[in-house]
């Protein structure tokens, strides 16, 4: 039998969470499909801090990073938007010439970043069409006018509907459905898999050796996540002023984690924040889940993989959701207190006094009894399977739709030239 050669893209401009999710969907893949080969191309300044899982490697592609107006730069080098991305298209094509992959897993973006995919789509549909192409899709991208505006720019329903196999939904469309949301046409929702949310494995260590680590003692330990960091300086701010005001701090031991991307400038005034207070300050760890497990709170933004770690370890919660660039934070935490599975404050209300209430009450509450579907990871692996099966044998597009998949390619080149 074919050893099987599996491709992951995750573009990465801002934070950690497509990169998480693409080694999460990794290392499920290594342990279901050991002979497999897999290629991670991913955008991520800290990709090399995490462990990889076996038979994987990965091409970091030239970083870029999103301004508060939503356009992207090159995040460290001297080039140009236009330069970059034609660097990393470059890189892209080669990777999928060479590599040759079985199958190609993108996350979220059906174009990639600036339409950087597209290139390396147009070879494997004309070059290798028996290569299987699977989109990924987390349960939220934005709200539905804004997320309709940008598949509509970026020729997304097109590349849905003719140029993937399969779009594996990491989800629930119980909790939220895109189909109706996002106006999905039927040809493209009879490609969607909804594979659920991804649990994350149990943490490697106890939350006996993290409380000796943390010199946590018994009291009641809280963590503080922000994610990559990039944006989340107020929460950690807003949180340290919290402890220097209320008498009930020392009666806490709190565990702020940074994040690599936080500006070390702000990380400097942090550390300086938190001198004298019961506080331990990381700029960054991958044993997060150790951390997590061992918390009688964990205060933090409403990332998707944030929130899937939560969820799975079933920790009290107080979810702060980024209040602007998109929606999709807010959305899903709000969806989440609405069940129950954690409170919510909003960014806006984000207060000394407004956070310890929230973590009075997140305290008070009973551990969150999770009902929803967190077998996400497997399910994904089955749906590559089932994709990458010998019976699931490649039948050529007849003309009409071969020309459908390669107008859907050029209209996607055409409208991201003209944005």
């Amino acid at each position: 039998m074919k050893k099987p050669k599996i491709l992951l893209y995750s573009h990465d401009t801002y934070g950690l969470g497509h990169l998480r999710r693409s080694l999460s969907i990794a290392g499920q893949l290594a342990r279901d499909l050991p002979q497999a080969s897999q290629l991670l191309v991913t955008g991520s300044m800290v990709a090399g801090a995490f462990d990889l899982p076996p038979r994987l490697d990965l091409i970091k592609l030239p970083a870029l990073s999103k301004r508060s107006s939503g356009q992207y730069k090159a995040r460290a080098l001297p080039l140009t938007l236009r330069q970059t991305i034609a660097w990393r298209q470059q890189m892209i094509l080669q990777a999928v010439s060479t590599f040759k992959p079985d199958l190609v897993l993108v996350d979220k973006v059906a174009a990639g970043v600036q339409g950087e995919l597209l290139p390396a789509l147009h070879y494997l549909k004309a070059c290798a069409p028996q290569t299987r192409l699977a989109l990924g899709m987390r349960d939220i991208e934005d709200s539905p006018e804004v997320t309709r505006r940008e598949w509509q720019a970026q020729n997304t329903p097109q590349l849905q509907a003719h140029t993937y196999d399969a779009i594996l939904l990491y989800g629930q469309q119980a909790l939220f459905d895109p189909v109706a949301a996002y106006g999905m046409s039927p040809v493209a929702a009879g490609k969607l898999i909804p594979c659920g949310y991804l649990r994350r494995g149990a943490p490697t260590r106890s939350a006996a050796d993290v409380r000796r680590e943390l010199d946590a003692g018994d009291r009641p330990l809280v963590v503080v996540t922000v994610g990559g960091g990039g944006d989340g300086f107020e929460i950690l701010k807003t949180y340290l002023e919290m402890l220097s005001q209320t008498a009930a701090a020392p009666t806490q031991h709190s565990l702020l984690v940074a994040g690599p991307l936080m500006a070390p400038a702000k990380r400097h005034a942090l550390r300086r924040q938190a001198a004298g207070l019961p506080v331990t300050l990381l700029e960054f760890t991958a044993d997060l889940d150790s951390y997590l497990a061992a918390a009688d709170l964990v205060v933090s933004m409403a990332g998707y993989n944030s929130v899937c770690e939560i969820l799975s370890l079933g920790r009290r919660s107080v979810l702060i959701p980024r209040g602007h660039t998109r929606a999709e934070q807010r959305m899903r935490a709000t969806l989440l207190a609405e069940r129950g599975l954690t409170h919510l404050l909003p960014p806006e209300a984000l207060t000394p006094a407004a956070l310890r209430q929230a973590m009075d009450a997140a305290l008070a509450s009973p551990p969150p009894a999770v009902s929803l579907n967190l077998n996400g990871l497997e399910n994904i692996s089955r749906a590559v399977s089932a994709l990458l099966r010998p019976d699931a044998v490649y039948r050529p597009p007849s003309r009409l739709q071969r020309g459908a998949i390669m107008q859907s390619l050029d209209l996607a080149r055409l409208e991201l030239a003209a944005a």
